[in-house]
């Protein structure tokens, strides 16, 4: 098992794997393909874990970039890898609830940084719908997207009179393709904010 020892303000890149805090702290950063980057506002201590935890989620309906975890230590620190099966975790039904929850949460805090605030919304709802690209309406208000009411219902109009949503009954329904094309044209301009 691979262990890495960091002295203070020593950077270290996780390349994919887990690694376990044995001593100090660190602070990390999610770094995209494109270059960007997304700073952690926390600080992780030892006993908890890091890596790429989008990579253990089950949802495939929602792509997420290549990313890359950069460690910063702000004191002495150690870390040894952490190995597990991904298997494993989502066999396990109470577990793989949980962590879907969790990564759910984190992802919807990532999104918002990533895309501008139409990318954000449909990545969204791509992220709740159902495997026919349907959500109940109910099920769907502003306050799932972290946003002010008028905007979320200004940009939400707008993507219904373009047809990336439409309404039938108590049905949302995504043009899934044309979602798809809009966020792909995103990545492509590297992800940035443009709102």
């Amino acid at each position: 098992m691979l262990k890495v020892d960091l002295r203070s303000n020593e950077k270290y890149y996780l390349d994919g794997r887990f690694f376990l805090i044995t001593k100090g702290k660190v602070i990390t950063k999610d770094i995209l393909a494109s270059g960007k980057i997304i700073s952690n506002e926390n600080c992780l201590r030892e006993g908890e874990l890091i890596g790429n935890f989008f990579n253990i989620s089950s949802n495939s309906n929602l792509k997420l970039p290549e990313i890359d975890i950069e460690v910063e230590a702000l004191e002495e620190t150690t870390l040894e890898e952490f190995k597990f099966s991904k298997k494993e975790i989502l066999n396990n039904t109470i577990f793989e609830k949980m962590l879907s929850q969790l990564i759910k949460k984190s992802i919807i805090k990532f999104l918002y940084q990533l895309y501008d605030s139409k990318g954000y919304i449909l990545a969204i709802l791509k992220l709740y719908a159902n495997s026919n690209n349907e959500i109940p309406k109910k099920e769907i208000s502003y306050e799932n997207f972290n946003i002010s009411k008028s905007q979320f219902y200004l940009i939400y109009s707008k993507l219904k009179k373009e047809k990336y949503v439409t309404e039938d009954k108590n049905i949302i329904k995504l043009d899934i393709e044309k979602i798809n094309e809009y966020l792909n044209h995103l990545e492509l301009d590297g992800y940035s904010r443009k709102d």
